[in-house]
């Protein structure tokens, strides 16, 4: 009888100390949850820049090197890209002409004449 009882008494000690540990950790978790970064800006920080500022492209070189040099060289390099996309595209200095009249030439072409081609040189 004294044996059962201490089995019994050893089993429910056992599920109360994993009930204990089970909870304990589920509040640990809880908790560490609560701490998640927020991203979302006050109020105050809202007012601090107006909506209707534009910072000059000088004024955004000298912010990015004052978090480090290569941000800043990165900087430079976008603003030079940036002041030169004003200038109209001009399609000849991107495009060969040959390249483009071999290609009007080649479209004129069929797929139909295109995959006969295509057998007549598998089958030789």
């Amino acid at each position: 009888m004294r044996g059962i009882l201490s089995n019994l008494k050893q089993a429910l000690l056992q599920k109360l100390l994993l009930l204990f540990l089970v909870s304990l950790l589920g509040f640990f978790g809880m908790a560490i949850a609560n701490y998640s970064p927020v991203y979302a800006a006050t109020l105050e920080e809202t007012k601090l820049i107006p909506p209707e500022y534009k910072p000059t492209p000088e004024e955004k070189i000298e912010r990015a090197y004052e978090y480090s040099e290569a941000t800043g060289r990165m900087e430079e390099a976008k603003q030079a890209r940036t002041t030169n996309s004003n200038r109209n595209f001009d399609p000849n200095l991107k495009a060969n002409i040959k390249n483009i009249d071999a290609q009007a030439q080649e479209g004129k072409t069929s797929l139909k004449d295109k995959t006969k081609g295509l057998l007549e040189k598998i089958a030789k």
